[in-house]
Formats: structure tokens, sequence, C-alpha cells
């Protein structure tokens, strides 16, 4: 619930996260991580190669330009290669999950955290732990499955429950927080 203040203020905020909200929390920025590097430009150039290559070859066989020996090579070479990008590219996604999980592991292992959201940025203390999060350094906020996101450019979220907060109380945060990275971005 919002602690005294101006209507307009919000936080302190006490919670500890839930396993199941840890674990949606750490999925989501597993995610996030492994999408950051372009993965959907490396999920479908890929495919879209495959298939070309796989059409090229039908139809240099097919006409005679090659052998159908060299066309069926050609398909299990495609093939190969095309299944290895793709164990790869889950082995990327499989890295990041676990990254989340380390990072939001951290942020649950700590205990109770306090969230303290004012006309700069964001605040979140709690067990040695004492993060702050200025409007300007951030890249995007999101309510996700009942947790607020607080996306930095560089480095682990912020995250609040939106049990945490009033009934309400969520939509309004989070237009405010999404206003003031909007006001601060250049």
């Amino acid at each position: 619930m919002t602690a005294g203040g101006p209507p307009d203020a919000f936080g302190p905020y006490a919670f500890t996260l839930a396993r199941a909200e840890a674990e949606a929390a750490a999925a989501r920025v597993g995610l996030r991580a492994a999408l950051r590097g372009g993965l959907t430009l490396r999920h479908h150039a890929p495919l879209a190669a495959f298939a070309l290559i796989l059409l090229f070859a039908s139809v240099l066989a097919l006409t005679g330009f090659i052998s159908r020996r060299a066309g069926e090579l050609t398909f299990i070479i495609a093939a190969a290669a095309f299944m290895i990008q793709r164990l790869a590219i889950h082995w990327r996604i499989w890295r990041a999950r676990q990254g989340g999980k380390v990072t939001i592991g951290r942020l649950q292992g700590g205990g109770a955290l306090t969230t303290t959201i004012d006309d700069d940025g964001v605040t979140q203390a709690g067990a040695g732990r004492h993060v702050r999060l200025d409007y300007a350094d951030c890249e995007d906020a999101e309510d996700a499955g009942g947790l607020i996101y607080l996306w930095p450019r560089e480095g682990s979220p912020i995250v609040l429950p939106t049990r945490a907060l009033g009934p309400g109380e969520a939509a309004r945060l989070l237009a405010r927080i999404k206003a003031r990275i909007g006001g601060t971005q250049v």
C-alpha cells in the first residue's frame, strides 16, 4: 500500500517474492536476455537459408546441372547445418534462462524487499542488497503475469509484484513509470 505522502507518491512497498513469482520472473529475465541479441533474426534467417538451399539444390538436380547424388548430399549437409544451428539457439536460450534464475535467486534469497518509487527513479533494498535505478537508465517498464518489471539498459531488472500494491494502483504506477522513462529518453 502507499505509505503517506502526496497522492502521486508510490511506496515503500514491502514484499517477499513467492516461489511461483520468482520462477516467472526468472523465465521472463532469461527470455529477454536471449532476445536481446537479435534471436529472432538468428532464428528465422537460417530457416530461410535452409529452404533456399533445398530449393536451389532441387532445381539443379532436376534440371541435370548437378547429379542426383550431389543434390542428396547437399540436402544432408544443409539439414545437418540447420540442426546444429537450432541446437546452438536452444542452448543459448537455456543458458539465458539459467542466468535469469541466478539473477532472480539473488533477489528472492535476500528475504523481504522494500521498493520505493520517487520522481527520479526506483530504489529496492533488502538483506544486504541496495539497488537504485534512475529512469534515465531504464529501457522499459511492463506488467506481465502479476509482476511489474523495470528493465534497465544494463543489468538485472527491478521486480515488484502487483499483489504488494493497492487495488488499481498497479496501472497508475506503471503509467507513471512509463511516462518518466519516456520523458528522460533522448
